[in-house]
Order: structure tokens, then C-alpha cells, then sequence
């Protein structure tokens, strides 16, 4: 999982827009310069949107021209969404004004990338209701205390921002919750587990409030700078709890008190394909979340096809090793640390994939705080300007077993989210790449580097290839609850008989998955398929090119490509492929 900024990018781009400060004259009449020109603008006006964004994007703002900035959470609701997608359609008009022909390469690829982006969001520009900023695992609740936690302190202005940003957070909660009573009255509020769930999280963060996460980490991290004197430490010390208790807290109180009052209203206990427009808004999210151009019917297929290619491969390994269930019921992975995987993997991938520079990461643990709402392990994204320094964050909570966390490491950190991001801001890509978000290609890289980790991991062979099976077999039967659930309308029942034919029998689990596909539609998906879109670019790859594929080369073009929409990466695969 991969954490950077969750504040909705239609509302950071409605100020995007509304800020670009270039006049388009007449068709065709910008040239190849005016392009870097105006994307750079693109880049610099959506880096401002926010507080968060900012912060996690740019070490030294200054440094691009961004100076005296005012903190902010920005705004959310109904008006600047629908400003949002007014401004998104007039963009692509202006970006349409470029002569495509007189770009270069590296330029058309952001042109293909940035046009296709506004576009496939501009879709949904009659759902804004349907919009989710609540939820259990990736909702804005549960991932901002860590976003504020990690906020990035260079100076005594930094420290500063921070504490007037967490001022105005009470009031960005009570637009959320003015939000949610617009989507109780039209009939789309969530289901009152969902609301439990969320109800509950937020309690558990908030409980004990003079020893909030927020107040005692910010504590140790102001003891730790030596630039600041002592009485500057308990001044910001003592501005930051204010700020904690008067703010943050009631913010959280307020989620506490609005849901609470709106439970019982949602009507609808199953997937999103039971409101009206539900399907339509279902299928929007799997385009963008997922970067396929695939329909729901070839998704479905695809998933078919790959748990009985997944199967039947398990089923070859144990006609093939008489031994292989003793193996399976007592293998064990060499490595346990964090630090040590990452160390190992570091060195085990270099045959593979291109050359990373020297970087640090440092290995975290969740607060027990946030431990029964957060994954396993997340990475967290760095600043563009100061990327070699990393965190991945590890959740010890007893449900997750750690001691088989090798794998995790390997999604996490090398050669998963960190090497990737990493890797691609070492070749200075174009500035508003690093403003895109493109979750199919960043955790389908993660996801297929992953099952590439087993083979790495110091297992026995045929225990590998059973592990890799299995987890994509797990992986699909996931994603295909999340989607039969959210566009075909499984229930409960439906969901229980699929399942049961995969070996779930215990009725909690099942709760659990059918509940997890409603909280999070198309959450799943986004690691399955862009795992899968990996896997046939590969496949293809490997097709047309044959004794000439090179695993590392293949790796080199994803990597150079960087984040984007899966039909983009093929235009460009294509043409990788005439040239090998």
C-alpha cells in the first residue's frame, strides 16, 4: 500500500485550474516549448492546493518559486467538485490547442497521459454523491493522523504551518459532515456498518486525548531539534496540544457526533450497483483506480481464466512433488527483520532490474493507536526533491503474522513502491508526473514484484511456485467480490456460495470480505488488475520478442515509463518492442 496525499484530486484541481495563469490564442498555435511551460504550471498551481500535498511533495518549495504559502486542508463539497470538472473540461480544451506532431516523444507521453487523466475523471461529473472521503481502511480518518505525524519539519515556519493547519482541521471535518447529510437526504449515506466502523475508529484514535499520537510524537520530534531553544520547544510544544485538543480532536468528535445521527439512513447494505446510478459510478472508479480500459464482463473473464491457470499450477506442482504438502505445512522464510529483508533485497534484485541510487529508509511501527484500522505495512511517498530519504511503516498488530513479512517488504520497499518511485524520480521526469496518481500501475508494480519476491525469498522451489499460485488465486477471488458484489449485485448469500467453493466456510470471514468490498468498492481490483495488466504486457513482451526478452529490460521500460494508464503503457510497449 502506498500512502501519500488523500485529499480529493477534483477538489485540488478545480484550484489547479482555476490558477493557470496561461492564455490559449488560437488552435494549434502553442509550440513544443510552450508545453513544458504550461505542464510545469499544472505542476506548480496543484503542488499549492493544499497543505498536505505540498508538504509531501517539495522539501524546498522556495526553490520552485513557491513562497509565502498559507496553510490549508482546502475545501470539500458538491459546489467545488462541479467547479473542479468545469475546469477539468476547460483544460483539456486548452491542452488540445498543442500541436501534437511538433512534440517530442517524452513529451507526447505526457500529453497522452495528462489528456487521458482529465478525461477519464471528467466522467463522473453527475456522481459527486456517490463520492466516499469516509471509510474503515483508506478513508481520510484513518490515513491523515499518519500524514500529520510524518509532516515534514525543515524550519520554525514549517512547525508553524503545521500548527495553523491543525487548527482548521475541526472545520474541514464539519464540511465532510455537511457533505455526508447531502448524500443521507439524496439516499446514498453508507451502511450503518460502515458507519460503525468508521464511528469506532475514530473513538479508538481520539481516546486518550492528553496523550494523543499527535501530542507525544510531535513532543519527541521538537525535543529532537537542536536549532530551537528551549523555550521555543515548549512554546511550539504547548501550541501544538492546544491546536490537538481544541481542534483535531473535536474534528474527530464531530465525524463521532454527525455519523452517529445519520446511521440508519443509508439504504443500501450491499454493493454500489444497488443505488440508481451505482453502476455507473462503479464502473468509473474501476477505470481510474484501476488504469484498464477493460469492461466489466473481460475483467470478469480475466479473473476466471487466471484462478484456474493458478490452480491448475498447484495442481501440477503436487503431482510433480510427492512432498509438497509436508514442505507446505512446515517451510519458513530465512529472514524476519525488516532491516535485514530490505538489506538482502536490495542485493538479490540486481539481475533483474536497473540500478537504484544510494537511499536510506527507515522501518516505523503504526501506533497502537491506528494498529486495527491500518494494512500491514504501508511505504510513504517522498518528496520529489529530497527522495532518498524513506519510510516504510510496519503495523505489529497480533492479527498480522510478521513473521512471514518478507514479502510485504518486498511490495513495500525493494523492488516494490519505494525502489519504484525512487527509480523514477532519479530521471528527472517531467514536474507534474509526480502529481498524477495512477493506483493500477503503482500497485500492480508492487503486487508483481511481490510474487517475483517468493522466488527470492530463500524457499524451496516448488514451495515458491505454490505460495505465488495461491496468493494470485487469492488475490482474483477478491477482486472478483469486489466486482460481482459492486456490478452485478451479489448479496451476502451469493457471496458465501462463491466462496464456499474455494474452501471459506467460516461465516465471520465472509462477513468480513462481503463488508470490505462494500466499505472500499474496487479497492481490491486496483492491486488485481494492475497486477494482471503487468503480467500480459509481459507476456506479450515475451511473445513478439522472443530469445531477445530480457526480464531487466522489461523491467527498464515500466520503470521508465513511470506511473500512467495501462492503454498509454502499451502505445509506448509497442513501440519499445519494434526497437529491441
Amino acid at each position: 500500500m502506498k500512502l501519500k496525499k488523500i485529499l480529493p484530486l477534483l477538489l485540488i484541481l478545480c484550484m489547479t485550474l482555476s490558477l493557470i495563469s496561461c492564455t490559449p490564442t488560437n488552435k494549434h498555435s502553442r509550440t513544443a516549448e510552450e508545453f513544458d511551460t504550461y505542464m510545469d504550471q499544472f505542476f506548480l498551481n496543484e503542488v499549492q492546493s493544499d497543505s498536505v500535498t505540498l508538504n509531501y511533495t517539495l522539501a524546498q518549495p522556495e526553490n520552485y518559486g513557491i513562497k509565502d504559502f498559507k496553510p490549508t486542508f482546502g475545501n470539500y463539497g458538491q459546489k467545488e467538485m462541479k467547479q473542479s470538472h468545469k475546469m477539468a473540461k476547460k483544460y483539456i480544451k486548452e491542452l488540445k490547442e498543442f500541436d501534437y506532431s511538433t512534440l517530442s516523444e517524452e513529451q507526447q507521453k505526457t500529453y497522452d497521459i495528462v489528456l487521458q487523466y482529465l478525461k477519464d475523471r471528467c466522467c463522473s461529473d453527475k456522481l459527486n454523491l456517490y463520492n466516499e472521503i469516509l471509510s474503515p481502511t483508506t478513508g481520510l480518518q484513518a490515513q491523515l493522523p499518519v500524514l500529520l505525524a510524518e509532516f515534514h519539519f525543515y524550519d520554525k515556519q514549517d512547525i508553524e504551518d503545521y500548527i495553523f493547519l491543525l487548527n482548521q482541521l475541526k472545520d474541514y471535518f464539519s464540511q465532510i459532515c455537511h457533505f455526508q447529510k447531502e448524500k443521507s437526504k439524496a439516499g446514498l449515506f453508507m451502511s450503518d456498518t460502515s458507519a460503525d466502523a468508521v464511528i469506532d475508529q475514530c473513538k479508538c484514535f481520539i481516546k486518550d486525548k492528553d496523550k494523543n499520537y499527535l501530542i507525544t510524537l510531535f513532543d519527541n520530534r521538537i525535543d529532537s531539534y537542536t536549532a530551537l531553544s528551549e523555550t521555543e520547544k515548549q512554546t511550539y510544544k504547548q501550541q501544538n496540544k492546544e491546536a490537538v485538543l481544541n481542534s483535531v480532536i473535536p474534528g474527530y468528535e464531530i465525524l463521532i457526533e454527525q455519523l452517529t445521527a445519520l446511521k440508519g439512513t443509508g439504504k443500501n447494505n450491499g454493493g454500489l450497483c444497488n443505488f440508481k446510478k451505482g453502476k455507473e459510478y462503479y464502473k468509473h472508479l474501476v477505470k481510474n483506480n484501476t488504469g484498464s480500459n477493460r469492461s466489466m464482463k473481460q475483467i470478469n473473464k480475466l479473473l476466471d481464466d487466471t484462478i484456474a491457470k493458478c490452480l491448475g499450477n498447484i495442481a501440477a506442482v503436487a503431482a510433480s512433488d510427492k512432498d509438497i504438502q509436508t514442505k507446505l505445512n512446515n517451510y519458513y522464510y530465512p529472514l524476519k527483520d525488516p532491516n535485514e529483508i530490505l538489506t538482502y533485497l536490495q542485493g538479490a534484485i540486481t539481475n533483474d532490474f536497473p540500478p537504484l541510487e544510494n537511499i536510506n529508509c527507515t522501518i516505523k511501527s503504526v501506533d497502537k493507536s491506528l494498529e486495527d484500522y491500518l494494512s500491514p505495512a504501508f511505504y510513504l511517498v517522498p518528496q520529489l526533491d529530497n527522495f532518498k530519504d524513506n519510510c516504510i511503516y510496519i503495523n505489529k498488530n497480533k492479527k498480522y503474522d510478521l513473521s512471514e513479512i518478507f514479502t510485504t517488504i518486498a511490495h513495500e520497499g525493494y523492488p516494490g513502491h519505494l525502489y519504484q518511485n525512487c527509480y523514477y524520480n532519479q530521471q528527472n521526469p517531467s514536474l507534474v508526473r509526480h502529481v498524477l496518481n495512477f493506483e493500477g500501475y503503482s500497485e500492480g508494480w508492487a503486487t508483481y514484484v511481490e510474487m517475483y519476491s517468493y522466488g527470492i525469498a530463500g524457499l524451496d522451489e516448488s514451495v515458491a511456485k505454490v505460495l505465488v499460485n495461491n496468493q494470485v488465486a487469492t488475490l482474483c477471488i477478491y477482486a472478483k467480490c469486489d466486482l460481482n458484489i459492486n456490478y452485478y449485485g451479489w448479496d451476502l448469500d451469493a457471496t458465501n456460495e462463491y466462496l464456499k467453493g474455494f474452501g471459506f466456510k467460516d461465516s465471520k470471514i465472509v462477513n468480513t470480505i462481503f463488508n470490505s468490498m462494500v466499505e472500499e468498492p474496487c479497492n481490491y481490483l486496483k492491486y488485481t488488475m494492475g497486477y494482471l495488466e503487468i503480467q500480459k504486457l509481459r507476456e506479450k513482451a515475451e511473445e513478439k520478442l522472443g530469445a531477445n526478452f530480457s526480464a531487466i529490460n522489461f523491467h527498464k521500460f515500466l520503470l521508465d515509463m513511470g506511473p500512467c494508464q495501462f492503454p498509454v503503457l502499451e502505445k509506448y510497449m509497442n513501440k519499445w518492442i519494434e526497437e529491441q
